[in-house]
């Protein structure tokens, strides 16, 4: 087997996880800088808590500039491409087979409460003041 050496100088050390970005990446940073995000959180096994995020797929249509981003954590991608499809849902839909970002969020049940995300990656739960403000999602 050969090993190729990675040059440092080649590519630039990524400051934050908001740096990685691409076409199959959702990244919750580059949905906050166009606007408000909600992102809600989707467990694809043990019970079907999808019906509960079936009323987010209105949300963006009723109110502008609002997006819409679901992650389903652990399980199939199958199973979660499969919902996804049969629903009809057109938000982005990431997908944490280990389950870090539900770490992250603090994400214990499903349905989770959505969380949303404002201008500078900013969070809270729906509710709840985000940081720098005194709005809540509604």
């Amino acid at each position: 087997m050969t090993r190729t050496a990675i040059d440092p100088r080649a590519t630039p050390p990524l400051e934050s996880t908001c740096d990685v970005r691409g076409p199959t990446i959702l990244n919750i940073c580059a949905l906050a800088e166009r606007g408000p995000v909600v992102l809600g959180f989707l467990a694809t096994r043990g019970g079907d808590c999808a019906d509960s995020f079936d009323v987010l797929a209105g949300v963006e249509r009723r109110h502008p500039g609002v997006q819409v981003a679901v992650i389903g954590i652990r399980g199939e991608l199958g199973a979660l491409r499969a919902i996804v499809r049969r629903r009809g849902w057109e938000f982005p839909v990431g997908w944490d087979p280990g389950g870090v970002l539900a770490n992250l969020y603090g994400v214990a049940v499903c349905p989770h409460s959505p969380t949303r995300a404002g201008r500078g990656g900013c969070t809270a739960r729906a509710g709840e003041p985000s940081r720098g403000s005194s709005s809540t999602a509604g």
